[in-house]
């Protein structure tokens, strides 16, 4: 089956060593009889006197923000769980864990080494919440590591060991955490996302003056999980060499072992809610985490802990690495982006100058008062960015809090840059050493990896053509962004069909930086089968587009439309036939027919008897390697009135294809097929048509827009359509008899 994907830029490759979860699945849901195993009970504790503290810390931001109770244990690949030695001597180990009424669970693991070729994953007992794998990229000088949260109360963590490492692996997890609260669940209780306070700003709200910087450090932000059972906020940090040494500062208050700790970049809402008693929207359940960071440096008189996290991370998450200035000078004004109760990601913003205040016998930074949103508890060690959006310090405590909509008038302290560049008396109590390692004395440094800021720069995509399309005619809505600093009042907007005529769509209207507006352009015909739909942005606010990379976006797509018959399904199943499902569902969802549950290495066939319409057509793998061709060849096809609407067998987790049956299409079209016929085509402008019976034709003609453009009848025999006065591109001829019955007809003329 082909695919047809949308590029507007090109990811770089995942660099080597990098720490990246949500990869693969375990072994065991291959397999099947897998014996079970009852879940390890873990014991009562007194929720309710943990909320009462919780309760009186809950504005505290000098103690990170618990989000779950610890239970010590003591479980390991000796003494708990159950071996499985699997045909080629390779081995599982799995064990399973009930803890009643957790959100979530996470784990610390007192000995922790992956030969190569082992992993670890978590995930809940219906499989719905998955963690890693945690693999040899994980192993560290302590022997130690520290998991992000998976949600659930019933979990399992298997570990699979290759048969020549056997024996060389080691797990001692003597720390499980009971997430009793956490910005992870996605349904709002006592303490969950969207927990933070009214008066917060998601960090995608447009702020105008600093929208451009919020943007670019946003990037740099991350939740962490600190002590196991507590969250604080920090962000990368550049050095000198910008080299994208991952070094991450947070606040010395969420000190504990770094080699424990666990990293959440890109926790963004997809639509941010700014000062409301609206929910924000959880962004995706693909989490970009890392474990393990190791400690450069750390002093308490300005609250600053500096760690760098153990291995490089994914290119693809498009980190950014904050740029800072230790001049000590107060800024005209600063923002702030943070993780406040362990929510996703807010901002705040005050238009002020930041004052000095003596705090444990250290002068830092205060916020007299946010004008836009404010810190909570979880917001500790977050950065303080000046106008420039250069780091001057990190969150140490504070009184601000959100009363309704609006901020409670307390003001945030915040330790400062400069102190902690040198005033420590080694490197492991001052970021100098660490920060500038080629002893250059710069003052200030901007961000790594360096991007263009432009004045003038308007984007565009295509936000409504999936990769299959039902109808003839469609109705494009292309989004329309400045990505610029200047605002942005008019553009010209060219699409194009296939190689038809491009056409000129003036825009209008007011956008300031990062605003969108979603426009729709009239209707277009297609053809059937491949389509190209092409639009590009040009002239905005009169003048040549200073970034013309996001100018034109592409989307190609697929209109299946057949003649109505019946439709012949047949499915090859591989090794593991119980991993395969599929269903054909109609335009409504109905699901018409479907199979589960099937034997391998067997031959399944099935015809589908069906009215006029719209169907999706999907197969489904749960161990997302297909149904070929690593455990045998399996393949499936549908087809239709001797055509092939897809086949394959090669996919990931799903796939799926739409696709029409006419019923107008499956009476007239054998007639017309034998009774009239285009020659030559394509052609210059001028086409033969020959009616082989005695009836009159009627036709129109239209080009891609839908518009006609010739009409009239064509008589028994043979007569010219003569269009050479027309643009060169792709037609739409329409013939109808004299009993009403129609057909299609693509025309090229070139």
């Amino acid at each position: 089956m082909k695919f047809k994907i949308t590029l507007y830029f090109l990811l770089i490759a995942v660099l080597a060593q990098a720490q990246v979860t949500n990869e693969g699945k375990p072994m065991s849901w291959k397999l099947r009889n897998m014996e079970q195993v009852a879940p390890i009970n873990m014991p009562d504790f007194d929720l309710k006197a943990l909320q009462e503290e919780d309760k009186a810390n809950e504005n505290r931001k000098d103690i990170p923000w618990r989000f779950g109770h610890e239970f010590i244990v003591d479980y390991n690949l000796e003494n708990s769980g159950n071996w499985y030695t699997l045909e080629d001597g390779s081995r599982i180990w799995r064990i399973r864990f009930y803890s009643k009424g957790a959100k979530t669970m996470n784990f610390l693991f007192s000995d922790f080494y992956m030969p190569d070729g082992a992993n670890l994953y978590l995930y809940s007992n219906d499989h719905k919440n998955l963690l890693g794998a945690y693999d040899a990229r994980q192993n560290n000088e302590q022997r130690v590591l520290g998991t992000w949260l998976v949600e659930g109360e019933d979990m399992w963590l298997e570990y699979y060991e290759p048969a020549a490492v056997a024996g060389q692996g080691k797990l001692e997890i003597f720390k499980l955490i009971h997430g009793y609260r956490t910005g992870e669940s996605y349904a709002k209780s006592t303490q969950d996302l969207n927990d933070s306070g009214a008066c917060n700003y998601d960090v995608d709200c447009v702020i105008n003056d600093i929208q451009d910087l919020k943007e670019i450090n946003k990037k740099a932000v991350a939740m962490i999980v600190v002590g196991g059972s507590g969250f604080c906020s920090g962000a990368l940090v550049n050095n000198t060499n910008n080299d994208g040494t991952p070094y991450f500062l947070t606040a010395n208050h969420c000190y504990s072992n770094p080699a424990q700790w666990a990293f959440r970049f890109n926790w963004i809402s997809p639509v941010p809610v700014c000062a409301s008693n609206t929910n924000s929207t959880n962004s995706t359940s693909y989490l970009q985490t890392a474990s393990g960071a190791t400690l450069k440096a750390r002093r308490a008189a300005s609250d600053f802990c500096l760690v760098e996290i153990t291995a490089n991370l994914p290119s693809e998450w498009d980190l950014t690495w904050a740029g800072w200035d230790r001049s000590d000078v107060a800024p005209a004004s600063t923002f702030g982006i943070h993780h406040p109760s362990g929510d996703i990601m807010k901002t705040c913003r005050d238009y002020d100058a930041p004052t000095l205040t003596n705090a444990g016998g250290e002068y830092m930074w205060q916020i007299n008062d946010w004008d836009l949103g404010v810190t909570e508890g979880g917001s500790s060690g977050s950065p303080l960015f000046d106008n420039n959006g250069r780091v001057i310090g990190q969150l140490y405590a504070g009184t601000a809090a959100c009363s309704g909509t609006t901020d409670n008038g307390g003001q945030d302290i915040y330790g400062r840059f400069g102190i902690s560049w040198n005033q420590g008396s080694t490197s492991s109590q001052r970021l100098k050493e660490w920060l500038d390692p080629g002893n250059t004395n710069a003052v200030t440094l901007d961000y790594y990896p360096q991007g263009i800021i432009y004045n003038t720069d308007a984007k565009v995509a295509i936000e409504n053509l999936g990769d299959n399309i039902c109808n003839t005619v469609i109705t494009p809505i292309v989004k329309i962004t400045n990505s610029g600093t200047n605002q942005l009042n008019t553009v010209q907007v060219t699409y194009q069909l296939n190689d038809g005529e491009p056409i000129l769509y003036n825009w209008s209207g007011s956008l300031s930086t990062g605003q969108s507006d979603n426009v729709e352009l009239p209707e277009i015909i297609t053809v059937n089968g491949e389509n190209t739909f092409t639009v590009t942005l040009s002239e905005p606010n009169g003048i040549t587009d200073e970034n013309t990379e996001n100018d034109v976006a592409t989307e190609i797509f697929d209109v299946n439309i057949y003649a109505l018959a019946d439709v012949d399904f047949t499915l090859q199943t591989d090794n593991y036939g119980y991993e395969t499902s599929w269903q054909l569902t109609n335009e409504s969802g109905t699901v018409l027919y479907s199979g589960t549950n099937l034997n391998s290495n067997q031959l399944f066939n099935q015809t589908f008897n069906l009215t006029g319409g719209c169907y999706t057509f999907t197969i489904n793998d749960t161990f997302g390697d297909g149904i070929c061709c690593s455990n045998g060849n399996g393949s499936y096809s549908l087809a239709t009135g001797g055509n092939t609407i897809v086949q394959g067998g090669s996919f990931d987790e799903t796939e799926s294809v739409t696709f029409s049956l006419d019923p107008n299409l499956a009476v007239t079209q054998p007639i017309f097929k034998n009774t009239f016929k285009v020659y030559p085509n394509p052609s210059s402008g001028i086409f033969n048509i020959l009616v082989e019976d005695t009836s009159v034709i009627n036709y129109q003609l239209y080009n891609m827009l839908g518009q006609v453009v010739a009409g009239g009848t064509f008589a028994t025999g043979e007569s010219k359509l003569d269009i050479a006065s027309a643009a060169d591109g792709i037609y739409m001829l329409q013939v109808t008899d004299a009993t009403g019955k129609a057909a299609n007809f693509k025309l090229v003329k070139e």
